[in-house]
């Protein structure tokens, strides 16, 4: 064939670019580690050591911060995949009406970030300022009982709900292939429900659920948000917002060896819960439960419950949804913070939306997000697609490594690429894009990296070589191949990848955090941030509202963006 030998210099020119933004981070985040000068740029051998790695952990409070990550983390797991394992068995293996919403209703709660949804349960459950506390209060008096959503409670309850929409899209089709035979003969055989869920269920299940619960332990682990905004204030720290203290001190000049130092721990926690992951995900077939023929999947009568059931999933919807979208909503048109009540519906201005108007940092935020956005999607695409397209189509002697290369950002924590990065930008000053939106664009391509190209690896797949070959031996040049063959083919699985790092690009906040420098850098999430901080309560609301409200529109979007692939890969079978 005649492809590869004209691929030959622009797979060497892929490669070389992924192993750049992959190992370049890395190694200066190890190397950083080691140095104990005040500022990355005043890296020399001579500051080389490991005071860092003794101050961080001989410090007491590191293990306290051990103790507190891991009850974030278990508990914050043992909640999602409750619920995940709950709405799945229900939408799958029960009777109960309206499964086809429920199954569209789940995954839009990713539509609500969780920086906006932790502040929606702050206006609901602060001690001082809830919107709940208060009428409490109000109806059982000063000795009401407080709940305070900034504690470690608070915490793994909202990000056990953050957890639930990717756990329950990964627990469908375990639940969907499993042959009810098994469950039948031991309700047969006189066994108790719960007996059967214990001993056959949850046993059949065993692979598959383990690799769910790593994969949203990784996920807990690395998360910033909900720590940032109910821990942070409490002084509770887990890793990642420990790391975002210090380098972002605001009373001492930040030490950036010991967040380095600290950052190590994390990244080996993650490679080695990676490890597992990828293990348990190859021994799965040991666990075959379709037997193929005799197979046929069986719904449970729910009797008198199928109701109450639909009701708890409309609970956990109204929870993550409609409860924090209803806070926004109510708290963008008050002119201060007033308890839900008839008189405050009558006091209700346009106040904080002129603001945002006026706000001048607002334009430029969003000025900033549309350029960044739009370049991390269009950049995290095309080189998903490139990697892809050496990895699956060519024979280039690094394919392998390259496609290993590109799946490594999927084990690093945002915050902690954010921090290499970080390095990297001020040690390659000949790179004038330290602490600007480019920087932050280049951190996020690289981090959705592993998405983008297993994405693009699955669809390309798909594609037979003949259509190719057909077009080289009519002797049409690679780019027309590329234009006339792959892209009216991947179409739908360029447009849902462009669309899913757009989602994430604009909600997440931790790497930005790292990686901007001034006012002028800001992008949506950064300015959410910092206004909150400084007490703008009311144009966070403002903000929050419009950004769900677009942030649902695209979910929706990708939505259909998949239905349109899954009806095309059926029609070409």
């Amino acid at each position: 064939m005649r492809a590869p030998s004209r691929f030959h210099f622009w797979q060497h020119g892929v490669f070389f670019l992924v192993l750049f933004l992959v190992l370049a981070p890395l190694f200066f985040l190890i190397l950083g580690s080691f140095s104990t000068a005040r500022l990355p740029t005043d890296f020399s051998l001579s500051t080389m050591g490991v005071v860092n790695y003794l101050k961080v952990y001989g410090d007491p409070g590191t293990y306290e911060l051990f103790t507190n990550t891991i009850i974030y983390v278990a508990g914050s797991v043992a909640v999602g995949i409750s619920l995940a394992v709950s709405l799945a068995w229900l939408v799958e293996r029960t009777n109960m009406p309206g499964k086809i919403w429920v199954y569209a209703g789940v995954p839009m709660t990713l539509a609500v970030p969780g920086m906006l949804q932790a502040m929606a349960w702050v206006l609901l459950l602060s001690p001082r300022i809830g919107f709940i506390n208060k009428i409490l209060k109000e109806f059982f008096g000063p000795e009401a009982p407080t709940i305070n959503i900034y504690s470690l409670g608070g915490m793994i309850f909202l990000e056990g709900i953050r957890l639930v929409p990717t756990a329950f899209l990964m627990l469908v089709p375990l639940m969907r292939s499993m042959d009810p035979a098994l469950e039948e003969a031991a309700a047969v055989s006189g066994a108790k429900p719960i007996s059967t869920a214990r001993k056959i269920t949850l046993r059949l299940l065993a692979p598959g659920l383990a690799a769910v619960m790593i994969y949203q332990g990784m996920t807990a682990l690395e998360v910033f948000e909900i720590p940032g905004i109910l821990g942070l204030p409490a002084g509770i720290y887990v890793f990642s917002t420990k790391i975002y203290a210090i380098v972002r001190s605001a009373t001492f000049l930040p030490v950036y060896g010991q967040a380095n130092a600290l950052a190590m721990v994390y990244l080996v926690i993650a490679v080695v819960t990676t490890y597992f992951y990828t293990r348990m995900i190859g021994r799965a077939e040991r666990y075959t439960i379709i037997t193929g023929k005799g197979y046929r999947p069986r719904e449970m009568d729910l009797g008198r419950w199928r109701y109450a059931a639909i009701g708890i999933v409309l609970l956990f919807l109204f929870l993550s949804i409609v409860l924090p979208f209803l806070v926004f909503l109510y708290t963008s048109f008050l002119p201060y913070l007033q308890t839900p009540s008839l008189d405050a519906l009558k006091g209700v201005t346009l106040k904080n939306y002129r603001l945002l108007a006026q706000y001048g940092e607002v334009g430029t935020a969003l000025t900033n997000t549309v350029v960044m956005v739009v370049a991390t999607a269009t950049a995290t695409t095309l080189l998903s697609f490139f990697v892809s397209l050496v990895v699956v189509r060519s024979n280039f002697w690094g394919r392998k490594l390259l496609d290993q290369l590109a799946f490594v950002p999927h084990a690093i924590p945002g915050i902690v690429m954010g921090i290499a990065f970080f390095w990297v930008f001020l040690k390659l000053d000949f790179l004038p894009i330290y602490g600007t939106i480019w920087a932050i664009s280049i951190g996020f391509t690289a981090n959705f990296l592993s998405y983008g190209t297993r994405s693009m690896n699955a669809s390309i797949l798909q594609i037979h070589k003949e259509l190719e070959e057909a077009a080289y031996a009519s002797g049409a040049p690679p780019w027309r191949t590329m234009w006339r063959i792959f892209f009216p083919l991947m179409l739908p699985t360029f447009v849902g990848l462009w669309i899913w790092v757009v989602l994430h690009a604009v909600r997440i906040a931790g790497m930005p955090l790292i990686l901007y420098e001034g006012p002028k850098n800001q992008v949506l999430a950064i300015l959410i941030w910092n206004m909150w901080d400084e007490g703008y309560v009311g144009a966070v609301a403002a903000i929050g509202t419009l950004l769900m409200i677009t942030l649902l529109l695209l979910t929706v979007v990708v939505r259909l963006a998949g239905f349109r692939r899954h009806a095309v890969q059926v029609v070409g079978s």
